[in-house]
């Protein structure tokens, strides 16, 4: 079985012009080993691999040197970053993302998350199928969206996804499960690998975000099994 961890960065124009979603999928048998991975560099970086506030990494935590990397010097994060990158990139890792650039929508009766949403279920289902498996989802909790998550799921399983192009969902079973990002190190790797990848599209001509960009894009993250960007263009599509 494989378990999709997945988080979002959300459309505030217009510092971000996009609703992203995505995360990594993987093995159940594989968790054990990214966790004592990911443990190894929370030791490094704060001496405990203790999960709490005080142990979570959070992509722009790494990016920007706040939270919990607050104070600690440009090269010291880029090389923590580096390194949970490289887990990230492991070849056993399948990485999945829906971006959705509302601009491009000159009508939907639908908001951009739940778009979104519908998308990754699409992509997840596919992707446990090439893998000849069933899957689940685990997402990081965010309160406001965890009913509506549930309840749409739940339909797309009953009857297909709710567009022209609706797909019948086989392969996910149960239902959606949360959890808060300083109590699961995979979730804490979904949030890394998202905000990374909204990141690498974004103006980097500054220098650190540049530096930020190169590691990014040599570490190959940006290789993803599934991924959904729409609409690419204005289009009108109802939903």
């Amino acid at each position: 079985m494989y378990l999709l961890y997945y988080d979002e960065v959300k459309h505030e124009p217009p510092k971000q012009t996009s609703f992203w979603l995505g995360g990594i999928c993987d093995s159940a048998e594989v968790v054990p080993a990214l966790e004592a991975e990911l443990n190894e560099i929370s030791q490094d970086a704060f001496g405990s691999a203790t999960l709490s506030r005080d142990t979570e990494f959070h992509g722009i935590e790494l990016c920007r040197g706040k939270g919990n990397f607050k104070g600690r010097n440009f090269d010291e994060r880029l090389e923590y970053l580096k390194r949970i990158l490289n887990i990230i990139s492991r070849d056993d890792i399948q990485r999945v993302y829906i971006r959705i650039i509302p601009e491009n929508i000159t009508h939907s009766s639908k908001p951009p998350d739940e778009i979104a949403f519908m998308y990754l279920i699409e992509k997840a289902d596919s992707l446990f199928k090439k893998l000849g498996t069933v899957g689940m989802l685990f997402g990081d909790y965010d309160e406001p969206n965890i009913g509506t998550s549930v309840a749409s799921l739940s339909l797309y399983r009953q009857g297909g996804t709710r567009w022209e192009r609706g797909r019948d969902i086989e392969n996910i079973i149960d239902t959606v499960h949360f959890a808060r990002s300083h109590h699961s190190r995979m979730i804490q790797l979904a949030d890394v690998f998202l905000y990374c990848l909204q990141f690498y599209h974004q103006d980097n001509s500054a220098r650190w975000r540049k530096a930020i960009e190169e590691v990014i894009d040599n570490s190959g993250i940006r290789k993803c099994q599934e991924k959904r960007v729409w609409p690419s263009e204005p289009t009108w599509y109802r939903l």
